[in-house]
């Protein structure tokens, strides 16, 4: 007798990135629920990939539950996970429902860590940020501080030759662009202006020059790690280097919720996500360091698969290893949940 495959449900499932996820989890022979709050564009999907849908806003507790409550997993798309996160995560608990999303936001990690023990009473997983945020540079920190045991601060960077953003993936940065940035010192998560620390760093051939970002891993890196000194890294360009100042008092303006809504208005009319032409054409690398307050360094850098590309390819894994029971209930990080060697499924090439 078949055995019957457990239920896995995607939310938002309408997005750039959850199209690409579920096309991947089809490849595979994963047909997932399809839900989100539009009926309309819900049906369409569903015809498209002759998935169930259900149709759902997560306004009502008890909607929400009623409506997983059957499912082993939810991958939840739907960006900006500040205002999705939270309901679902909730909902999960309730239902005794498996929960990933795609976030790179630090307030959704730290809820999903916040909520660990409640999971692991209740025999669950919470995985946040799998994709493109963070399981790359999520990896790489736990790999170099396996590489040095004691080493006392981390940094990070992504280095994107030629990518393209979704429109979810912009109004996901438009909540925290104009907001503070952050970093990690001596355990604690800080706040720091964007672009208050920069790297310009050449080696070998290879060469970039960044500013410090609030990216995820400000957060999760300690969860991961234990480095109690953190900060991550954008490459830019010269432009943006050499204007740096004012095009940050650029972003402050984006505190006014007026401008900040011109500017959602503007993303949800004009932006679309990339081709698979430009997404295979991107050239994408990471880029970590470890160092020890004695002053020993390691550092490695790795072409890996595009964003968009890794984003679908890895909450596909992901969601495949929780459907197959394969994690112990509780709230993981990537490397956490499966070492840092789940960076090597999504590598090009070791460059350094």
């Amino acid at each position: 007798m078949e055995t019957e495959q457990p239920l896995l449900m995607i939310y938002g499932a309408n997005g750039y990135s959850a199209k690409l996820i579920i096309e991947e989890l089809i490849s595979k022979g994963i047909r997932p629920i399809l839900a989100g709050r539009s009926e309309t564009d819900l049906k369409q999907l569903s015809q498209l990939y002759k998935c169930e849908y259900r149709s759902f806003d997560l306004n009502d507790e008890s909607t929400v539950v009623a409506s997983i409550e059957d499912v082993h997993t939810v991958l939840n798309c739907a960006g900006p996970f500040l205002h999705t996160a939270k309901d679902l995560m909730e909902a999960c608990l309730i239902s005794k429902t498996n929960y990933i999303d795609i976030t790179g936001e630090m307030p959704v990690m730290h809820l999903a860590f916040s909520l660990e023990r409640k999971a692991r009473e209740k025999g669950i997983v919470f995985l946040p940020s799998a994709g493109f945020d963070i399981i790359l540079t999520d990896c790489l920190a736990k790999r170099l501080s396996e590489k040095m045991p004691d080493a006392t601060h981390l940094k990070l960077c992504l280095i994107n030759k030629g990518g393209k953003i979704s429109r979810g993936t912009m109004l996901t940065t438009l909540e925290f662009l104009g907001e503070s940035g952050k970093i990690r010192r001596n355990g604690k998560v800080i706040n720091s202006k964007i672009g208050e620390f920069t790297i310009d760093f050449e080696k070998e051939g290879f060469s970039f020059r960044g500013i410090s970002i609030p990216w995820g891993d400000v957060y999760s890196s300690y969860h991961s790690t234990g480095i109690e000194n953190a900060e991550v890294y954008l490459a830019v360009s010269g432009f943006v280097m050499m204007f740096k100042s004012v095009i940050l008092f650029l972003l402050k303006l984006l505190k006014f919720k007026f401008i900040k809504n011109i500017v959602a208005e503007y993303i949800k009319k004009n932006m679309t996500g990339p081709t698979k032409a430009e997404r295979d054409s991107a050239e994408t690398f990471i880029w970590g360091r470890v160092e020890y307050a004695e002053g020993d360094m390691i550092e490695e850098i790795y072409q890996v698969k595009e964003g968009y590309t890794l984003t679908a390819e890895g909450a596909a894994i992901c969601a495949m290893r929780i459907l197959n029971n394969e994690i112990k209930p509780g709230t993981y990080t990537p490397s956490l949940a499966f070492g840092s060697e789940f960076l090597d499924l999504f590598t090009i090439r070791k460059v350094l």
